[in-house]
């Protein structure tokens, strides 16, 4: 066991779990059901425009219009927007009700990620509390960890609808720290795929990080404590 950390805070989607076969998927029964041409361009382009939704809204790039009177009511609208863009500019209305759907398909069809299982059993019998942090629907975050059989090596998991902000907000991690009752950040690792997200989470909060970045990705922007391009070699640090 890393003498340093005790608690490691996983990201959820694309570090644990397959989330562009999932959402694919997702997408493809709403398209099915809609009775819309499917293809792989199709596909791809929701991929594509989901992943540019959330970075923006995450850079803040995309603001709520108005002070929601309850943060379901919050959520939805975010959620909405994404297919509000993809289907052309349906009604709010419509867009919130296929999001309702296409939550509930993402509870199918949930791959892991590989040796993510292996690796969250070495790590929970090396003695580190493990959490999930995530931008992920609260809804899906169990039901993932249930389907890739993870879920009894998980002390906590924390939600982005929980704390009403996304990462790398630094509200979103104040919240995280309120709920574990635990600010020391010295003793956490963050682990995730998205250096917008988690490893600059991790920077602004002081927070040690490690960017698992499967694609080999060149990063000139953000400074990492270590990367890794497959789970696997968690075990030569932890």
């Amino acid at each position: 066991m890393h003498e340093k950390y005790k608690k490691l805070l996983f990201d959820l989607d694309n570090t644990l779990v397959d989330d562009d076969e999932n959402r694919k998927n997702a997408i493809k029964q709403i398209l099915i059901e809609i009775d819309k041409e499917i293809s792989d361009e199709k596909l791809e382009e929701f991929i594509k425009l989901d992943n540019q939704f959330w970075k923006d809204r995450a850079a803040g790039k995309i603001k709520d219009p108005y002070k929601f009177e309850t943060l379901e009511e919050r959520t939805q609208w975010i959620r909405a927007q994404r297919f509000i863009k993809y289907f052309n500019n349906i009604s709010l209305e419509q867009a919130i009700k296929i999001n309702n759907k296409y939550i509930e398909y993402l509870k199918d069809k949930i791959v892991p990620i590989k040796n993510s299982i292996q690796v969250l059993e070495y790590l929970y019998e090396k003695g580190y509390e493990i959490y999930i942090i995530t931008n992920s629907p609260t809804i899906v975050v169990k039901n993932k960890l249930e389907e890739i059989k993870a879920l009894n090596y998980i002390k906590e998991t924390f939600s982005a609808e929980e704390a009403g902000y996304m990462k790398p907000h630094d509200e979103f991690f104040k919240v995280f720290f309120d709920k574990i009752n635990n600010y020391e950040k010295e003793s956490m690792l963050i682990i995730g795929d998205e250096l917008e997200k988690d490893i600059l989470g991790g920077i602004k909060n002081k927070i040690d990080t490690c960017w698992f970045n499967p694609n080999k990705i060149c990063n000139n922007q953000y400074k990492t404590t270590y990367e890794i391009h497959e789970l696997i070699e968690l075990k030569n640090i932890l």
